[in-house]
């Protein structure tokens, strides 16, 4: 059998080994080539990335109200370029099987070694609480509190999902 190449909440990989973006939007699905699966997996994060930029501006540069504009008009844009560039090259699938959606925990335990998923579990609790310093360092205001306790939110669930993966492992 094939290693797993890709998962996330919006592929899957069909009986026939194909690895199908399924657009839920759009309800149609779309098969992920080789080529095709770095931007697959940017563009199934673009919203974490955009928001990690967003948080990055207003802490920085930008006043609060201009990174919101900053991250609505970067959202618009990233979708523009998922719907208009990417999805525009994948073939279309009509013939889509649910039957094996892979879930980021059965990916982390087929995928990855176990030296690299403890790393992976102390830069993930690492980053939680360094975003959460940075910002009680330079005195952040409550709505860039907001989205910087979000982001260490999801340091700690990430954290956990390797930790669980890696007790997992070892049964």
């Amino acid at each position: 059998m094939e290693k797993i190449r890709l998962s996330s909440r919006n592929i899957y990989t069909d009986k026939k080994g194909r690895i199908i973006f399924y657009d839920m939007l759009t309800k149609k699905g779309y098969l992920v080539d080789k080529k095709s699966e770095n931007s697959a997996v940017f563009f199934k994060n673009r919203f974490a990335v955009i928001l990690f930029a967003a948080i990055l501006f207003g802490a920085t540069f930008l006043s609060v109200i201009q990174a919101v504009i900053a991250w609505a008009v970067m959202m618009v844009l990233a979708e523009f370029a998922f719907r208009m560039s990417f999805l525009k090259k994948l073939e279309p699938v009509t013939d889509i099987d649910f039957e094996r959606r892979v879930s980021a925990l059965q990916y982390i335990m087929e995928n990855k070694e176990k030296g690299r998923i403890i790393v992976l579990i102390i830069l993930y609790f690492l980053f939680a609480v360094l975003v959460l310093l940075n910002a009680y360092i330079e005195e952040y205001s409550i709505g860039l509190w907001v989205f910087t306790g979000c982001l260490a939110l999801v340091g700690i669930y990430f954290g956990v999902l390797h930790v669980i993966a890696l007790i997992k492992m070892k049964k």
